[in-house]
């Protein structure tokens, strides 16, 4: 029970981690017009969608 209660933290910090990284590009994107952080926050985005997921999967 241990090792899944460790990984469902792992993934919800990564979730964590890469939603913030999407909102800053999101932010740098709205700051500077430009639209590359768009697409690199839309891709950042995707993969915390992806490590939620894991976590619900690995939820204790």
């Amino acid at each position: 029970m241990g090792l899944i209660r460790r990984y469902f933290y792992f993934w919800v910090v990564l979730a964590a981690a890469f939603t913030a990284a999407g909102a800053t590009n999101i932010a740098l994107a709205i700051t500077y017009s430009e639209l590359w952080p768009v697409w690199v926050a839309f891709g950042l985005l995707v993969v915390a969608g992806g490590c939620a997921r894991a976590a619900v999967h690995a939820r204790p």
